[in-house]
């Protein structure tokens, strides 16, 4: 009898919070808007849109808000149009009690800056998706030119396409850059006739001969071990190229 009784109340509270829960959300949708906050996390990168961007962007599709009751608002066609936006990775878009919109975004994070061989400019991001150049905005990233054939397309993840000049610069600069020395010293990659990689320091007037991205963790070892038992003593501008190309060694010419 007791079991029962406790079985009754605990349904009656949960009814009466849902019927509670529901009255409040009944009475918020009737809030009028109240204004409009924009948040973007650059996860400490370099912006590559603004929030008055987005606020122009919003305001394209919404005529008005303020004042508007949130109920009447759409806010998961706000959310769907705000995450379409180019250097956007994902948005979420919410009503405060207090009646106002949020809208918090997380910037597309670029690894690397494609200039092709159609003139096309454009990022490679951390996931291998390209995203345009934001001409009102600059990143100092990695940049890779030279003969690259492959056109600008944002529908698939070049992280994918094994075997692909696109593929190789993406695991480059993916490399490059979660090494603090290396992310440091390589500005630039070129890519030549033959698809191999020829890489451009920021400190030295040498040219460094990559090859292919085969054995990459190996070539990237044998210069870091280079720059630091040889250059350091020689003198950094002393070689007019360093040549990874073969196996267990560092093939240098001279100036």
């Amino acid at each position: 009898m007791k079991r029962a009784i406790k079985i009754s109340v605990w349904i009656l509270f949960f009814a009466a919070i849902s019927v509670l829960v529901g009255f409040i959300s009944s009475e918020h949708q009737k809030t009028s808007c109240r204004g409009l906050d924009i948040a973007i996390d650059y996860r400490e990168g370099t912006p590559l849109i603004s929030v008055e961007e987005i606020n122009k962007e919003i305001f394209s599709h919404f005529d008005s808000l303020q004042n508007k009751k949130l109920g009447d608002i759409n806010t998961v066609e706000m959310e769907r149009m705000v995450n379409d936006i180019d250097f956007v990775e994902r948005a979420e878009v919410y009503s405060t009690l207090t009646g106002r919109l949020k809208v918090k975004v997380l910037q597309r994070n670029p690894l690397i800056r494609v200039m092709n061989s159609h003139n096309q400019n454009f990022y490679i991001d951390e996931k291998g998706y390209m995203m345009p150049v934001n001409l009102g905005f600059s990143s100092r990233k990695l940049v890779a030119n030279g003969q690259i054939d492959a056109w600008y397309n944002d529908s698939t993840s070049v992280a994918n396409e094994t075997g692909t000049c696109l593929n190789d610069l993406f695991v480059l600069a993916g490399f490059i850059k979660k090494d603090e020395f290396l992310s440091a010293q390589i500005e630039q990659i070129y890519v030549t006739r033959e698809q191999e990689y020829e890489l451009v320091p920021k400190v030295g007037r040498h040219l460094i001969i990559f090859g292919d991205i085969s054995n990459m963790e190996e070539k990237f070892s044998n210069l870091v071990t280079f720059y630091n038992e040889g250059l350091n003593k020689v003198g950094w501008d002393k070689y007019k190229t360093i040549n990874l190309k073969y196996r267990n060694q560092v093939v240098c010419a001279k100036k």
